[in-house]
């Protein structure tokens, strides 16, 4: 099998990212998202494309075998430091089929990609006793 990121655009330190307008057609291509965002994130939005693996950062360094090694996989947190540091993590151990996601969850929600909404709503108010669900525009 080629290797998915061997064309890769942005690479920095030998760490390959690929931006959000790229992932859809990767995953499409058998690519598979890792979201190493913590559950209380994940309750709030979640990425709305499929395949999706849950693997909270804090679990990564005893869970990492369970992964699909096999398949491509794009590594992505919040912003992005999760998923350069455990990028780097799983090539140092021989996998070259490995990403990271670019901006990470706030850079894909930001340019308007797929999410899905968690069973939890933001909330927000100025002060404690006025804080409120997120009003949805």
């Amino acid at each position: 099998m080629s290797n998915l990121f061997q064309n890769c655009k942005l690479q920095i330190n030998g760490i390959c990212y690929v931006l959000p307008s790229e992932v859809i057609a990767m995953l499409k291509q058998g690519a598979v998202l890792v979201d190493l965002r913590e559950e209380v994130e994940i309750d709030i939005k979640s990425f709305g494309v499929d395949p999706v693996i849950y693997l909270p950062h804090y679990l990564f360094e005893e869970n990492w075998e369970s992964l699909p090694l096999e398949k491509p996989l794009i590594l992505a947190d919040s912003v992005g430091i999760w998923s350069k540091k455990f990028t780097s993590a799983l090539q140092a151990k021989g996998h070259l089929q490995v990403a990271s996601l670019a901006g990470g969850f706030n850079d894909w929600d930001k340019d308007g990609f797929p999410v899905r909404a968690g069973k939890c709503q933001p909330l927000n108010g100025p002060c404690l006793c006025m804080i409120k669900p997120h009003e949805k525009k």
